[in-house]
């Protein structure tokens, strides 16, 4: 059983390491960097800027391009499942903050660049399973008396937000051009 584990997640980190964008220049995998604002607008829809910038990890070369697909997606996703949620709506709150607090105090020391992005798919996923169950006047709580179906639907509903937004997070890099060292904005880490 552990061999047949460690064979899936080898080939599902392979599989999500062919996502990743790479650097025009060099060929390294370039990645997002997130400014506070940017985090909180993945979540909170709020139009404050038409940029996102990255940075390379090999030659450390910094760019900026139109923000892309991923913001959208993961910005409609906490919208609708905060209007789904209902009355539990404030659950919906629960996914921003903890990646807030994750991402800008406990993992600062020890997250790649390329974390942000996962981790807001991962808790994407996680908004999706809280919406199924609390959702909807509760109609689908009973799934959680259903151990393996619930693993099971948990598993896929954290893997797809992953895969969608590193897909989109590839392919949809509009106006990639490299920014200038001297004009690099602050981005938090």
């Amino acid at each position: 059983m552990a061999h047949w584990l460690a064979t899936l997640f080898d080939k599902l980190d392979a599989h999500f390491t062919n996502l990743t964008r790479h650097c025009p220049k060099c060929g390294g995998e370039l990645h997002r960097q997130f400014s506070l604002l940017d985090k909180i607008g993945l979540f909170l829809p709020m139009p404050h800027t038409i940029y996102a910038y990255h940075r390379c990890e090999q030659c450390g070369r910094r760019f900026r391009s139109y923000r892309n697909l991923t913001d959208l997606f993961l910005e409609a996703s906490w919208v609708t499942c905060c209007a789904y949620l209902g009355e539990f709506r404030l659950l919906a709150l629960a996914c921003p903050l903890t990646w807030l607090i994750s991402s800008r105090w406990v993992g600062k020391a020890n997250w790649s660049n390329s974390a942000d992005t996962v981790a807001a798919a991962v808790l994407t996923g996680i908004l999706w399973i809280l919406a199924i169950v609390f959702g909807g006047g509760m109609k689908y709580a009973s799934i959680l008396k259903h151990n393996v179906l619930f693993f099971l639907l948990l598993f896929a509903l954290v893997l797809l937000p992953i895969w969608l937004v590193l897909l989109l997070d590839k392919y949809t890099t509009f106006g990639l051009q490299e920014y200038p060292e001297a004009n690099t904005p602050n981005t938090g880490h």
